[in-house]
């Protein structure tokens, strides 16, 4: 009623245009009554609605583990990975999601497990189920309540395959962590295994890191827009290593590409003292080539590779130019201000597994801002529906496939200082889905989800 009696004698005044001075002092005394009353107004019901009591919100716990293992001898320090890899990742992205869940009724919190071995997990996750409720921390929901009960906690896993970290040993690994939270969602944010998700159809298991398969046929298009033709393959000790190697070999067979030389890096001399040297003697071959594929998932040896080998030739894979899931040079569709957060909340780049963590975390806020509910089912549900695409700063929607649930993405061809492109590339078609150039697409499962 205040604001219209205002409005009335506004009018008034532009009317007559303060025909009398002594009108005009009054109204100007009106006006600033009709003020100080609005203030008081507006005081007294933002009062009440602190008085409110707070709407309760559904907590979606996110259980980050970590299977951190120690770097070997020989990884420069410069190259190792940061202490909160994929954690910082994830709490950006709970970070956004609670924005809009103050209005939806739903907020995520974070619960991290850092272990060195997966042997030492069935104890810590013991204690997470006893403590993520209030007694861990005072805002918990406890899990097993009648308001979370059936809201499915997000699991991201974050184990890189290795000589005791197989693809079998990680679904043993979700099936004992089933046993303590049988109504979870898990997400693969760090291994690009292949054969992780040719295996692990039955499990509700979504990968956010790209494959292998997929990084090996982003570099073969490059290669093919190139014209190169002819690529020597050097590869590590590690189990990783030897799952890139397989990947690209099938993506020279897909493209046509001519492996002239595979071979297994050899520490037989100190890089640091004698990488100029020695380099271009290993990397000597009998018939010439025209680009080096390099996997080397530990940082042995690749990063010396680049202008020292025995023909100047370009050098790919983990070093030179990289197929990456994110690299912290991307700008375009929006990154820019993802990226901005990112650098403020934690003082250095994100890198793909931090996207990888973040792309989980939006994922299953997606599912609720279309009205999914939060059970396990409910969430499986919309993210394998056949309409079910997600936006996530990268030009194109990603989307799941339904057999592997591989999350479909552009994978980024970088190199330290700039970003290349995007693949997939110009000219390189398929028939549903431009996406599905990346990776194997029609490998099917024999337990379906």
């Amino acid at each position: 009623m205040a604001k219209g009696v205002k409005s009335t004698v506004e009018r008034r005044l532009t009317g007559k245009r303060y025909q009398k001075c002594g009108a005009s002092l009054f109204c100007c005394a009106l006006l600033s009554f009709l003020n100080s009353a609005l203030a008081f107004s507006e005081a007294q019901s933002s009062q009440a609605q602190q008085a409110a009591p707070q709407a309760s919100f559904a907590t979606i716990v996110v259980i980050y583990i970590k299977v951190a293992g120690t770097s070997p001898p020989g990884t420069p320090d410069y190259l190792k990975s940061p202490s909160n890899e994929g954690t910082a990742g994830a709490s950006v992205a709970i970070k956004d999601a609670n924005i809009t869940g103050k209005f939806l009724g739903y907020q995520f919190e974070l619960t991290e497990i850092s272990v060195p071995s997966i042997g030492e997990l069935q104890a810590s996750l013991a204690k997470i189920r006893k403590h993520s409720g209030s007694s861990a921390n005072a805002n918990h929901k406890e899990i097993s309540s009648n308001q979370q009960g059936n809201i499915a906690p997000v699991v991201l896993l974050d184990m890189r395959s290795s000589d005791k970290v197989k693809a079998a040993s990680i679904e043993q690994l979700i099936t004992t962590i089933q046993s303590t939270l049988p109504n979870a969602v898990f997400f693969n944010v760090a291994n690009s295994d292949v054969l992780l998700r040719q295996n692990s159809c039955r499990l509700p298991l979504f990968h956010t890191i790209p494959s292998y398969q997929m990084k090996a046929d982003a570099l073969a298009q490059w290669f093919r827009t190139k014209r190169i033709d002819e690529i020597f393959a050097v590869y590590g000790k590690t189990a990783d290593d030897a799952a890139y190697l397989a990947a690209f070999k099938r993506s020279a067979k897909k493209f046509k590409l001519s492996l002239v030389e595979t071979k297994q890096w050899q520490d037989s001399f100190d890089l640091r003292r004698a990488a100029f040297a020695e380099i271009p003697q290993f990397t000597r071959t009998s018939e010439t080539y025209q680009a080096v594929f390099t996997a080397d998932s530990a940082a042995q040896f690749a990063y010396s590779l680049p202008f020292n080998t025995y023909y100047p030739v370009p050098v790919v894979g983990a070093a030179g130019l990289k197929a990456l899931g994110w690299h912290f040079t991307h700008e375009q569709w929006g990154a820019r201000q993802l990226q901005s957060r990112f650098n403020d909340g934690f003082n250095r780049h994100m890198n793909e597994v931090d996207f990888a963590a973040y792309l989980a975390v939006t994922a299953v806020a997606n599912t609720a801002q279309q009205g999914s509910d939060l059970t396990q089912q409910g969430i499986l549900n919309t993210l394998l529906s056949d309409h079910y695409t997600l936006g996530a700063y990268k030009g194109r929607p990603l989307s799941i496939r339904p057999y592997t649930h591989q999350f479909r993405q552009p994978i980024a061809l970088a190199h330290e200082d700039a970003l290349v492109t995007h693949a997939p590339l110009e000219g390189f078609l398929h028939q549903t889905n431009e996406l599905d150039t990346l990776g194997a697409t029609h490998t099917t499962c024999k337990d379906k989800l």
